[in-house]
């Protein structure tokens, strides 16, 4: 069940990278890397971790402090229907760096019946070694699955609204 799990979440990541609004590859992982410490969650709490779908899913955002211009990341937590423990889902702007930031106040959620809950999460990303960029993070999580697909769309230059 595990391997079929991550041959499913390899698969939901090149699709999302082959998305044709996608700005920039994004890494969708497991929890098994160090950025997805709990001692990485930073307050305020009320902002930072937020749940969805009657708490089934719940959006972590993870200060790893450096590399401090990549050092935002994003954990979801979430139940799928043959799991009987919660799945784990770390999303990175790449495997080996975060984001910028993330406005983790402007983040919202939406049901779609035919792909699950549709998360949109402001994010800012280092982009040409200094310069920093705006983008929209769509989260889709199909909790029938258990699969979790990231979508990074168009970046504009400037940083994001809100805090971390």
């Amino acid at each position: 069940m595990r391997r079929h799990r991550a041959a499913l979440l390899l698969f939901a990541a090149l699709l999302a990278g082959a998305h044709p609004l996608a700005a920039t590859a994004q890494s969708v992982a497991g929890c098994d890397a160090p950025s997805a410490n709990a001692r990485n969650i930073y307050p305020p709490y009320a902002v930072t971790i937020r749940e969805f779908a009657d708490g089934a899913v719940r959006v972590i955002a993870l200060d790893t402090v450096e590399p401090a211009a990549a050092a935002f990341h994003v954990m979801i937590t979430h139940v799928a229907a043959d799991e009987p423990f919660p799945l784990c889902t770390l999303i990175s702007a790449s495997a080996d760096l975060g984001f910028s930031g993330l406005d983790m106040a402007a983040l919202t959620g939406r049901e779609d019946p035919a792909r699950g809950l549709i998360l949109d999460l402001p994010v800012q990303q280092l982009v040409g070694g200094d310069a920093q960029a705006r983008a929209a993070l769509e989260l889709t999580v199909d909790r029938a699955s258990g699969v979790v697909i990231a979508v990074l769309q168009a970046s504009t230059p400037g940083p994001v609204g809100g805090q971390k």
